[in-house]
Protein backbone atom coordinates (compact mmCIF):
# COMPACT_ATOMS: atom_id res chain seq x y z
CA UNK A 1 0.00 0.00 0.00
CA UNK A 2 0.89 3.16 -0.81
CA UNK A 3 1.08 6.41 1.84
CA UNK A 4 1.15 10.06 1.84
CA UNK A 5 1.75 11.05 5.60
CA UNK A 6 1.07 15.25 5.32
CA UNK A 7 3.04 17.00 8.38
CA UNK A 8 2.07 20.49 9.28
CA UNK A 9 3.81 21.41 12.26
CA UNK A 10 7.30 21.48 14.00
CA UNK A 11 8.13 23.17 16.88
CA UNK A 12 4.59 24.79 17.60
CA UNK A 13 3.56 20.91 17.98
CA UNK A 14 5.92 18.68 18.66
CA UNK A 15 3.52 16.00 19.72
CA UNK A 16 1.83 15.87 16.24
CA UNK A 17 5.08 15.96 14.20
CA UNK A 18 6.69 13.45 16.17
CA UNK A 19 3.38 10.97 15.76
CA UNK A 20 2.89 11.69 12.00
CA UNK A 21 6.61 10.80 11.79
CA UNK A 22 6.22 7.60 13.66
CA UNK A 23 3.51 6.44 11.92
CA UNK A 24 5.52 6.92 9.02
CA UNK A 25 8.11 4.13 10.40
CA UNK A 26 5.47 2.36 11.43
CA UNK A 27 4.21 2.12 7.56
CA UNK A 28 7.76 1.46 6.12
CA UNK A 29 8.36 -1.43 8.73
CA UNK A 30 5.08 -2.93 7.60
CA UNK A 31 5.91 -3.13 3.88
CA UNK A 32 4.67 -0.65 2.98
CA UNK A 33 5.64 2.67 0.48
CA UNK A 34 5.82 6.09 2.01
CA UNK A 35 5.75 9.46 0.49
CA UNK A 36 6.16 12.17 3.89
CA UNK A 37 5.00 16.09 2.38
CA UNK A 38 5.99 18.88 4.75
CA UNK A 39 3.24 21.35 4.66
CA UNK A 40 2.27 25.04 6.49
CA UNK A 41 4.93 24.92 9.71
CA UNK A 42 5.83 21.39 9.11
CA UNK A 43 8.17 22.46 6.14
CA UNK A 44 11.05 24.04 9.05
CA UNK A 45 11.71 20.53 9.87
CA UNK A 46 13.76 20.23 6.69
CA UNK A 47 15.47 22.75 7.62
CA UNK A 48 19.10 22.68 8.46
CA UNK A 49 19.99 22.34 12.30
CA UNK A 50 15.46 22.90 13.17
CA UNK A 51 14.73 19.59 14.37
CA UNK A 52 18.15 18.93 16.20
CA UNK A 53 16.29 19.40 19.61
CA UNK A 54 12.81 18.65 19.25
CA UNK A 55 12.19 15.71 21.00
CA UNK A 56 8.38 14.73 22.19
CA UNK A 57 9.67 12.30 25.12
CA UNK A 58 9.44 8.69 25.42
CA UNK A 59 8.13 5.98 24.29
CA UNK A 60 8.94 8.46 20.23
CA UNK A 61 12.13 8.75 19.04
CA UNK A 62 13.85 12.74 18.73
CA UNK A 63 12.53 14.30 15.53
CA UNK A 64 15.67 14.47 14.02
CA UNK A 65 16.91 10.76 14.30
CA UNK A 66 13.35 9.81 13.43
CA UNK A 67 13.06 11.55 9.95
CA UNK A 68 16.67 10.46 9.34
CA UNK A 69 15.03 6.75 9.70
CA UNK A 70 12.26 6.68 7.81
CA UNK A 71 14.37 8.35 4.68
CA UNK A 72 17.01 5.09 5.13
CA UNK A 73 13.64 3.08 5.30
CA UNK A 74 12.76 3.88 2.43
CA UNK A 75 10.28 7.39 2.32
CA UNK A 76 10.07 9.67 -0.01
CA UNK A 77 10.70 13.21 1.65
CA UNK A 78 9.25 16.17 -0.04
CA UNK A 79 8.48 19.56 1.55
CA UNK A 80 6.55 22.04 0.21
CA UNK A 81 8.43 25.51 -1.79
CA UNK A 82 6.54 28.04 -1.71
CA UNK A 83 5.20 27.13 2.34
CA UNK A 84 9.00 27.89 2.79
CA UNK A 85 9.34 30.98 0.53
CA UNK A 86 6.00 32.33 2.32
CA UNK A 87 7.67 31.75 5.72
CA UNK A 88 11.08 33.53 4.34
CA UNK A 89 13.49 30.80 4.12
CA UNK A 90 16.22 30.26 2.15
CA UNK A 91 16.57 27.60 0.23
CA UNK A 92 20.46 26.77 0.72
CA UNK A 93 19.11 25.96 4.05
CA UNK A 94 16.95 23.20 3.32
CA UNK A 95 19.11 19.49 4.04
CA UNK A 96 19.96 18.04 1.28
CA UNK A 97 17.61 14.55 1.49
CA UNK A 98 14.17 16.40 0.82
CA UNK A 99 12.46 16.68 -2.61
CA UNK A 100 11.28 20.40 -3.46
CA UNK A 101 7.54 20.30 -4.40
CA UNK A 102 4.88 22.57 -5.30
CA UNK A 103 0.89 22.31 -5.11
CA UNK A 104 0.51 20.40 -8.10
CA UNK A 105 3.33 17.68 -6.85
CA UNK A 106 1.48 17.61 -3.80
CA UNK A 107 -1.66 16.57 -5.69
CA UNK A 108 -0.03 14.15 -8.05
CA UNK A 109 1.33 12.47 -5.01
CA UNK A 110 -2.09 12.24 -2.84
CA UNK A 111 -3.67 11.11 -6.03
CA UNK A 112 -1.24 8.74 -6.96
CA UNK A 113 -1.48 7.21 -2.79
CA UNK A 114 -3.88 4.84 -1.62
CA UNK A 115 -3.87 6.16 1.86
CA UNK A 116 -3.05 9.45 3.12
CA UNK A 117 -2.31 10.56 7.01
CA UNK A 118 -2.84 14.35 7.98
CA UNK A 119 -2.70 14.76 12.05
Amino acid sequence: MNFAILVGYGKENVDKATISLTLARAALEAGETVSVILVSEGTRLALKGYADDLNNGEPFKPLKPLIEEIHQMGAKLHVCMPCLKNRGVNEADILDDFIKIAGPDVIAILKDSERTIQL
